[in-house]
């Protein structure tokens, strides 16, 4: 089934007709706009136009009637009151059966009545029309439309509740599993109006009584199931309750307050710690500190200081070569000539000595010069850097403490915080409760359910030779038995092919390749199960916000994969909540590959330029949703946000 076009006249936020064609040869469709613009306008105009009342965007919502829910998409801009929806779709891309759904309706009495008509190829079909529901449920049944129309605000919901009851009985709808149940209350039905004309057989009616036991514990089990399902949800909406009453508690200044006994410590910390800085840097100063204004001329004493002593020295060994020179042989003229000029050589450098310095004192100012002002220079460094960062963090602190906090506003709000706590624990008791008050009512269900089957085969043994009605309870429970057994079977192999199909997909989309590494589900419960490497349980807590949506895409994307229908995927905010490795795995992975025709609506910051070229090569057709914030109509052009 691909979807060729769509048109929507005064519908929602569309004035006046809008159409949508596709005819792109890329499976992506691209339709942008803000919040608030029509994106979900158009997944329900699908939907109202392919299932009318049927539409699970109907049976959903808010409205009692289907003629309320009708009438609160009437555009009334142009005073006509008069709305429809039209989409045309092909079975698949030859065209060889082409569909046109029209759905019409107005808003101008008390009650709204619905028309419609369909067309086959363009040519008018009274068939079609008069029995569209049944037809269309025979090409996408609108229990399973969920697989294929769904939004990112729903999959985060789901993402973070276990799987649902309704969920479960889908699954089971597109297993093809449901369809045994019914039979099966339709063979029990029969059971029950033969039972009536053979009550006399007491082995039967204790049959027909255990049944009923057994039927009452099946149905009380389900009632259970809702019933943890209704808490779930509970539960979930006091989580996101309780996570907006801590954000709003944080951001008056709830943290300062429980805060503030320890932010004052740390003042008082980083002010002593300002003051021993100061103390330090005084006491360097009245060291060595102050000569460091000085350090040219230090450098220059130390340089004389030893030309000086150089010169010294030469005076010193000149007298002793005289002294040796006095016991030496005179004859030797070579000798006489080299202290010449060791003298002339000494006499040419008799500067007057300006500072006479000892050894002592030159060896204290090359040590003044190498390292101890360097040294004091860096400590001073040092401590000025620490207390510049001392007094920033007193400042920091200053201005936290000075915020303008209304302290009862807090007081209530705490208040309402730990109300809220205390509902979700009662509410994740009872939840406890529940599931232990499940287990107990499932294994009286399958206690009953082993007692029924010999029974049933004890007395079927005993009816060999009955009349006709007795013969058809026999076989009727025989049939009821096969089918209990066939059922079993059937979800088990469906299951595991579901959870093969599913691990398969979640293994294209997650980055965490190694975490899970295999998904099972249970065939009776259809409860999903993580396993890592070792066979370990991977409980849901480990998985990230973004992995635990990437696992109810990957269940979806399985479901619409094992179903083996060809049908278009819409989805509306896809990226809801999820972080951009998993955002670039959806666009480049599941978008693709998800349909023959994928359409997705979403905003530019879901979206964004990036994304947009990434998912370039696979885009068909784009539009973006205009809204004139006068008119406060939306309008469709055939781009996306203006980008090439």
């Amino acid at each position: 089934m691909i979807i060729k076009k769509l048109t929507m006249h005064n519908f929602g936020v569309y004035a006046d007709t809008n159409v949508m064609e596709f005819t792109g040869n890329k499976p992506v469709v691209l339709i942008g706009g803000m919040n608030g613009r029509g994106k979900t306008t158009i997944l329900e105009a699908v939907l109202l136009s392919l299932y009318g009342s049927n539409s699970f965007a109907y049976t959903e919502s808010k409205y009692q009637t289907y003629g309320q829910y009708l009438k609160s998409y009437v555009n009334k801009k142009d005073g006509t009151l008069e709305s429809f929806v039209e989409i045309v779709f092909s079975m698949d891309s030859s065209d060889e059966e082409v569909y046109q759904v029209h759905r019409e309706w107005d808003a101008k009495g008390q009650r709204v009545h619905e028309r419609i008509w369909v067309r086959k190829n363009g040519e008018d079909s009274a068939f079609l029309t008069e029995n569209w529901p049944m037809f269309v449920e025979s090409i996408l049944p609108s229990a399973l439309s969920n697989f294929f129309f769904f939004d990112g605000e729903k999959i985060a919901e789901l993402a973070v509740e276990d799987t649902s009851y309704q969920m479960k009985e889908s699954i089971k709808a597109m297993l093809g599993i449901s369809v045994l149940d019914i039979l099966d209350s339709d063979i029990s039905k029969i059971i029950t109006r033969i039972g009536k004309k053979i009550s006399s057989n007491q082995d039967l009616g204790k049959l027909e009584e255990l049944r009923n036991e057994k039927d009452a514990a099946s149905e009380e089990l389900k009632m259970l199931d809702e019933e943890i399902s209704n808490l779930e949800k509970q539960k979930n909406k006091l989580v996101n309750e309780l996570e907006s009453l801590n954000s709003e508690y944080q951001v008056k200044g709830g943290d300062i307050v429980e805060q503030k006994h320890d932010l004052m410590q740390e003042r008082a910390n980083k002010i002593s710690a300002l003051a021993s800085n100061q103390e330090d840097r005084y006491e360097i100063a009245s060291g060595e500190l102050p000569l460091v204004l000085v350090m040219p001329l230090l450098k220059d004493i130390r340089s004389e200081g030893e030309v000086e002593h150089e010169r010294m020295l030469s005076s010193l060994a000149i007298d002793k070569i005289k002294d040796a020179y006095a016991k030496y042989d005179k004859k030797n003229a070579t000798t006489d000539k080299f202290i010449t000029f060791m003298q002339n050589m000494v006499g040419d450098d008799q500067s007057d000595n300006i500072y006479n310095l000892s050894d002592a004192t030159l060896y204290k100012v090359g040590m003044l010069c190498d390292i101890g002002l360097v040294t004091a220079k860096e400590q001073v460094k040092k401590l000025l850097k620490e207390e510049c960062k001392n007094q920033k963090k007193i400042d920091e602190i200053d201005g936290y403490l000075s915020v303008d906090i209304n302290e009862k506003e807090l007081s209530d709000l705490f208040k309402t915080i730990k109300a809220t706590e205390k509902e979700l624990a009662n509410c994740e008791i009872e939840i406890e409760d529940y599931h232990k008050k499940r287990s107990s009512l499932s294994n009286n269900l399958m206690m009953l359910t082993s007692e029924f089957s010999r029974m049933a085969e004890n007395v079927l043994s005993a009816l060999e030779a009955v009349d006709s009605d007795e013969r058809v309870v026999k076989y009727a429970h025989m049939a009821q038995d096969i089918i209990e057994q066939y059922k079993i079977r059937l979800q088990a192999r469906k299951t595991s092919v579901l959870a093969e199909t599913m691990t398969a997909c979640y293994k294209k989309l997650a980055n965490k390749k190694n975490l899970v590494s295999h998904i099972e589900m249970n065939p009776e419960t259809l409860d999903l199960l993580y396993l890592n490497k070792e066979g370990e349980v991977v409980t849901k807590e480990r998985l990230s916000a973004g992995e635990k949506q990437l696992m109810v895409i990957s269940l979806l994307w399985a479901l619409a994969i094992c179903s083996k229908k060809k049908l278009p995927v819409i989805i509306d905010t896809p990226l809801s909540r999820l972080d951009s490795a998993h955002r670039e795995s959806l666009i480049t992975t599941y978008f693709p590959n998800a349909s023959e025709q994928t359409i997705i609506l979403s905003t530019d910051s879901e979206i964004d330029e990036r994304y947009y070229e990434l998912m370039q090569p696979s885009v068909g057709d784009r539009f973006t949703l205009e809204y004139d914030d006068e008119e406060k109509t939306t309008s469709l052009t055939k781009t996306y946000f203006g980008w090439e």
